[in-house]
């Protein structure tokens, strides 16, 4: 790691990891990154996070551009 990317780091893409696919296996189906366990204990909680921390930071940026009366 050089040194500037030690102090310019992206704080967006730090605590992401990969973004699970468009279309979300069932439960009881086999994970979407090929380790051969169930999606249910591989995948499932982290995906759950990962989805709600996108949609919080669309409604922060959809409160942002909305106009404010008053």
């Amino acid at each position: 790691m050089g040194l500037f990317s030690r102090f310019f780091k992206n704080e967006e893409k730090e605590g992401l990891e990969p973004a699970p696919p468009e279309i979300l296996p069932l439960r009881n189906d086999l994970c979407w990154c090929d380790s051969g366990l169930k999606y249910k204990k591989c995948h499932l909680e982290q995906d759950q996070l990962y989805l709600e921390k996108r949609r919080k930071k669309e409604l922060a940026a959809k409160k942002a551009c909305s106009p404010v009366f008053g």
